[in-house]
């Protein structure tokens, strides 16, 4: 049994969250509520975060953005990112790979850039090439196309499943026959052209990794999937706990 002392010393080990946590969700919003629940999961594992003040503040606003106008959801998001800064929020991010598309001024913000912290974790497993498994208007914006990261995608015909698929998710469905269905295309797409590394570049996505996960397995050890909205949740914690210094 654990002695009185020893349970407060390991309490002393965790950070204090100082700076709240603004998320723009709402594209879709079952993958905005991933994340929050991400984040606490890491705060509950990583630091052994349990008591209520041991959690960061996190402001989740939920958008009911608009479809198909780039300039609108622009402002929208805009909008969003007023309301968080309203509510106290420090840290910014948005929810959606492919919003990263539209994204309004961000220079007066401290923005955590989703695709940006994702070709980061890439080079830090030292991927050269990528299967990007993505929503349709990702894949079409090239968003990963950026730095030394060579990026594949599957098939068009493939590309409509996965579409599907990323539908069925946001509307609260996540079955093992999804979770199939892309280890099939992930697999065709590697014996066309072997890659070193999985990256899921929708947030939907990791919804279903971690129910069923979508690695190849030992067969592949060297090739590994980053789940997104894991790297996301893990930089946010890092910048929301005392000892990262952000300007104002």
């Amino acid at each position: 049994m654990q002695s009185k002392m020893s349970i407060f010393a390991k309490r002393l080990q965790l950070p204090r969250f100082t700076k709240s946590i603004g998320i723009v969700g709402g594209a879709g919003p079952m993958a905005s509520s991933f994340l929050y629940r991400t984040i606490l999961e890491i705060c509950q594992h990583r630091y052994e975060a349990n008591d209520y003040n041991e959690f960061p503040e996190i402001i989740l606003l939920s958008y009911p953005f608009t479809r198909g106008d780039a300039e609108i959801i622009k402002e929208e998001i805009s909008l969003a990112f007023l309301r968080l800064k309203i509510a106290g929020a420090k840290v910014f991010c948005v929810a959606s790979h492919s919003f990263h598309g539209y994204l309004p001024d961000i220079t007066n913000m401290h923005f955590v850039d989703l695709i940006g912290e994702t070709l980061k974790k890439a080079s830090q497993l030292t991927m050269s090439r990528a299967l990007i498994i993505s929503a349709q208007s990702t894949r079409d914006q090239k968003l990963y196309e950026q730095g030394e990261l060579e990026c594949l995608y599957p098939s068009m015909e493939s590309q409509r499943d996965i579409n599907n698929i990323i539908r069925e998710v946001a509307q609260g469905v996540i079955t093992i026959h999804q979770a199939k269905a892309l280890k099939g295309i992930i697999t065709q797409c590697y014996q066309r052209q072997p890659f070193d590394g999985i990256i899921l570049a929708c947030t939907e996505l990791p919804l279903i990794h971690k129910s069923f996960s979508l690695s190849l397995g030992d067969s592949h050890p060297r090739c590994p999937v980053i789940d997104t909205i894991e790297v996301l949740a893990e930089r946010l914690v890092a910048l929301s706990a005392e000892e990262v210094q952000i300007d104002d």
